[in-house]
């Protein structure tokens, strides 16, 4: 299959890779000529923050697949994972508060990781369902797929605990003929040949404050992660967006004008911008504000009226309001946990 343009334009952090060089070492496969052979030096592994073309990250993956050939590939990458080769992203996966405000940030700021995949949270009261959608027609091998659903898995069990399981869990391959690697791993029922990789959780497991979390950690490490996707790309309008709001939040919200004056454009243009993104100025105002109100309730220095001010409220009752709609609970009950 050839890479299409937006494959040929895309890249990958490269640090996660060390998973899978770990899971071939635990198979008793020798990893360097595998990465060799998909045109990556080993040595670069070494190297922070590096990237490689998506196109590169799918060769990797398909050289690895036939290299193996084993279905359960992708469960022993998810294995090894830790949360520390994914930049500040994994460190303030480990130091969020809850799994909600872990897997919001990880939604966010997803192409920090790669460009070939994005990440989907529908919440309803009662579930949350957390969708992986590939930004391309370029199909990588079905381990991959794997991963990303067991690596959420892994990453929710070294916050929350092992006892943490889905409710139910999607993936893309056809049932193998041996299914027990995966009935240990999710302890779910799995739905096979599904169109996309997707976890089905329990709300409340992602409302229960982590034994984990460290809102000073999470706040330093997500501007990094912010700071990073904004060198990756300057052209990134809702990157360049949610960086203005943020900054700009303790004094107000700021118009969508104001910010477009800023970035040195129309408004109709920045709308624009938005809208091919598949977002809004609103979306990106609620979403931060959002973001940072969980930061600031986890921080016990804070009243409930100054996270409402540091958020760009001038009322706590207006806060509130806001709060409740995000979240269906009222600020008070979520610092309580």
């Amino acid at each position: 299959m050839n890479d299409s343009s937006d494959v040929a334009a895309s890249t990958a952090l490269l640090s996660p890779a060390i998973n899978l060089w770990r899971a071939l070492e635990a198979r008793r496969i020798d990893p360097a000529p595998i990465f060799r052979a998909a045109g990556i030096d080993p040595a670069a592994l070494a190297e922070p923050g590096r990237r490689v073309p998506s196109r590169t990250a799918l060769r990797l993956q398909r050289v690895a697949d036939e290299a193996v050939g084993d279905p359960a590939l992708g469960l022993d990458v998810a294995r090894q994972m830790q949360g520390t080769a994914m930049h500040a992203l994994g460190y303030a996966w480990l130091a969020s508060g809850t799994l909600g405000e872990a897997f919001r940030r990880l939604a966010r700021y997803a192409r920090v990781l790669s460009e070939l995949w994005s990440m989907r949270i529908e919440e309803t009261p009662s579930e949350v369902r957390i969708a992986f959608e590939f930004t391309t027609d370029v199909r990588p091998p079905p381990w991959l797929y794997d991963w990303l659903a067991a690596g959420a898995v892994r990453l929710s069990r070294l916050a929350y605990g092992d006892s943490f399981a889905p409710l139910e869990v999607a993936l893309v391959r056809p049932a193998p003929s041996d299914l027990a690697p995966f009935a240990e791993w999710f302890r779910a029922p799995i739905r096979w040949t599904a169109p996309q990789a997707s976890l089905l959780c329990r709300a409340e497991d992602f409302a229960r404050p982590l034994p984990t979390g460290n809102p000073e950690v999470a706040a330093a490490t997500e501007r990094l992660a912010l700071d990073y996707l904004a060198g990756l790309d300057r052209n990134d309008t809702v990157t360049q967006v949610r960086s203005r709001v943020r900054a700009s939040l303790p004094t107000g919200v700021p118009s969508q004008t104001e910010v477009a004056r800023a970035l040195a454009l129309s408004p109709r243009t920045l709308a624009r911008r938005l809208e091919e993104a598949g977002t809004s100025f609103t979306a990106l105002v609620d979403e931060t504000r959002r973001a940072l109100a969980e930061q600031y309730l986890r921080r016990t220095e804070y009243s409930v009226a100054e996270v409402a001010y540091l958020v760009g409220f001038a009322e706590a009752s207006s806060f509130n309001r806001a709060f409740r709609r995000w979240t269906g609970r009222a600020p008070g009950d979520a610092r309580r946990g």
